[in-house]
């Protein structure tokens, strides 16, 4: 056993000295260095470095399996050597017994650190691949001791994509930026409804001067946001250079309408949202009404309502209850019975969750399935190389207020907005708030919001209790969810 704990130890005590001083000098070599890097304080920030170099994570997974096998080489060949104390035979069996269980207690960690680094490995190169000449004004910005050395701000679009069954292509059902402080972490999340008409598209852009003829060519009507994707799919020599030209396309769109630059983009696919929720073991929420699960018109072609989809179930009201990723998915995505003033709130309030409640230590157990279903369902152009500034980054998005404003109705009328205004609003948002009064303020008055014209039908919409009058403010997201 104490040759298990203190490689070299079990075979210096059998008479094995130089096997033995070997294997405890290796053992000590690498303990100290261990030792070294913790005291010198960036053992964490080390190991974030190594744990986002794909070829360092390959070199990792070959090395703490030779190192098991080797271990597990030590205990067998210590035990070997102590048999020439020869036992009665129940000893001799124990002793085995014991050999076969410390072996295990050594492959069993190994086997996980190797299947740990394949995962990462994998996720690397398939997910984080993007190319980091799109970048260059951030990748430029890289310092060890600082890597958002003159970036103030990062904006990153985050697109929740339907591409079930039923639709043609994959339809962006979900959009936000979040504009995070790089110096404190505050982060404001902009929701951006998906019926937003006629957007625009950065001035100058190859997009900006086929657009609205394009648009109405395809008969999209009203030129929302979710239908850009469409169209740079259509068009992929607008966006040269681009894996996922529909996603180049929103992004660009994206950018004009909260009149910031997007540097990053991250979409998932809203069928694997399922299995990022169960992977983490659920969700906490608090759901104040019945949401149903399905339901909805069925349109033609043409926009006439020619039936309605079934409603297959509820989620279910109830405080702090732990929500699976399938009912998790539902309460973010249902419109039937609600608007989409509603939906929006829904998913602000699923996206705080989610930053408050996912620790460190829950990403990490969690990790292999949690990369198994990115690599299947998220995909990003934030490369390898800018990974371990963006954990340093969501540590302080951790720690810091997260705060939303959504351009929806009343505040913003979807069918003709002003998109002046809305760049007034970000721009407003964007600036700390003052500290809060010591005295609570008075909750302001409820209403109900009217439906914009351009909406699709929701079969009797019914506004969240927590709904109140927009104030075009940026609001702590605690403030809107239950």
């Amino acid at each position: 056993m104490l040759g298990t704990a203190v490689p070299g130890s079990g075979l210096l005590n059998a008479g094995r000295r130089w096997s033995g001083l070997l294997v405890l000098l290796v053992f000590l070599a690498a303990l100290g260095a261990a030792v070294v890097l913790w005291a010198s304080g960036r053992a964490v920030e080390t190991a974030l470095q190594w744990a986002v170099d794909p070829s360092v994570v390959l070199g990792a997974a070959v090395a703490v399996g030779a190192v098991g096998l080797a271990w597990c080489a030590v205990v067998v060949t210590t035990h070997l050597a102590q048999r020439r104390h020869r036992g009665v035979r129940g000893h001799r069996l124990a002793s085995s017994l014991l050999v076969v269980v410390l072996a295990a207690l050594v492959v069993a960690p190994a086997a996980t650190g190797v299947r740990y680094a394949l995962a990462q490995h994998s996720l690397l190169v398939n997910v984080f691949g993007g190319d980091a000449t799109t970048n260059a004004d951030l990748t430029a910005a890289d310092d060890d001791e600082d890597p958002w050395k003159g970036v103030p701000r990062v904006n990153v679009l985050l697109v929740g994509a339907d591409s079930s069954q039923g639709h043609i292509g994959t339809r962006p059902d979900t959009m936000m930026v979040a504009s995070i402080n790089t110096s404190t972490g505050d982060t404001v999340v902009f929701g951006l409804p998906r019926q937003l008409s006629d957007v625009p598209f950065p001035e100058g852009t190859a997009a900006a001067e086929l657009w609205p003829e394009a648009c109405a060519a395809n008969g999209t009507g009203g030129c929302w946001l979710n239908a850009t994707y469409l169209f740079g799919v259509q068009h992929p020599e607008l966006f040269p250079g681009a894996k996922d030209p529909g996603l180049a396309a929103t992004r660009q769109a994206a950018s004009a309408v909260v009149d910031l630059p997007i540097q990053y983009t991250a979409m998932v696919n809203l069928d694997g949202f399922e299995d990022l929720i169960d992977a983490m073991g659920g969700i906490r929420l608090t759901v104040e009404r019945r949401i149903p699960i399905g339901g909805g018109e069925r349109l033609s072609s043409t926009g006439r309502v020619v039936g309605t989809y079934p409603v297959t179930g509820y989620v279910e009201p109830g405080v702090d209850q732990l929500l699976d990723g399938y009912h998790a998915e539902w309460y973010a995505r249902s419109r039937w019975q609600s608007d989409n003033n509603d939906r929006m709130n829904r998913q602000r309030c699923l996206v705080n969750a989610a930053v408050k409640q996912y620790s460190v230590f829950d990403l990490a157990r969690a990790f292999p399935q949690l990369a198994a279903s990115a690599e299947q369902d998220v995909s990003t152009d934030i490369p390898a190389g800018r990974l371990s500034a963006f954990v340093e980054l969501g540590q302080k998005v951790k720690e810091a207020p997260l705060r939303t404003l959504s351009f929806n109705e009343p505040l913003i009328s979807t069918g003709s907005p002003d998109y002046d205004q809305i760049h007034a609003l970000v721009q407003a948002a964007l600036v700390p708030p003052a500290p809060a009064p010591s005295s609570p303020s008075p909750s302001p008055a409820t209403a109900t919001p009217s439906p914009s014209p351009t909406d699709e039908p929701t079969g009797g919409a019914t506004p969240s209790p927590t709904e109140s009058v927009p104030s075009g403010e940026a609001v702590a997201a605690d403030s809107v969810c239950p």
